[in-house]
């Protein structure tokens, strides 16, 4: 499927459902620490003397700061999140719910086997 296609197809079914559709840049929203609010520069814009304090240590993990080890996937979401909205985490000291995501299968998801077209069962 193309992703312009999925692309359409999951704003058409928000929109549908009242969900309002926010569209967001995320260069560098995987380097930024989220728990030292690192600024997060756009790419070619005002990056050129960009410093993040936490680091990717490998493949899915990242360490902020402060020595906390968070799942690499979830700390970059949030820092989507926290370009679109900036002060979305104002209020949160904790962000340990970032480090072990609950992993979901489609299984899982489709409890009841409801036929999809091309997946099987």
């Amino acid at each position: 499927m193309p992703i312009a296609f999925l692309r359409t197809m999951i704003t058409y079914k928000a929109l549908n459902a009242g969900v309002k559709i926010v569209e967001q840049e995320e260069s560098y929203t995987s380097k930024a620490d989220i728990m030292t609010k690192d600024y997060i520069p756009t790419y070619g814009v005002d990056d050129e003397n960009a410093q993040f304090s936490g680091t990717r240590i490998k493949r899915g993990l990242y360490r902020c700061a402060d020595g906390t080890i968070l799942n690499a996937d979830c700390h970059a979401a949030a820092n989507i999140m926290r370009k679109a909205v900036p002060d979305i985490w104002d209020r949160t000291t904790d962000f340990s719910f970032l480090a072990n995501p609950k992993v979901y299968g489609f299984h899982e998801l489709n409890p009841k086997s409801i036929p999809v077209k091309g997946i099987a069962a």
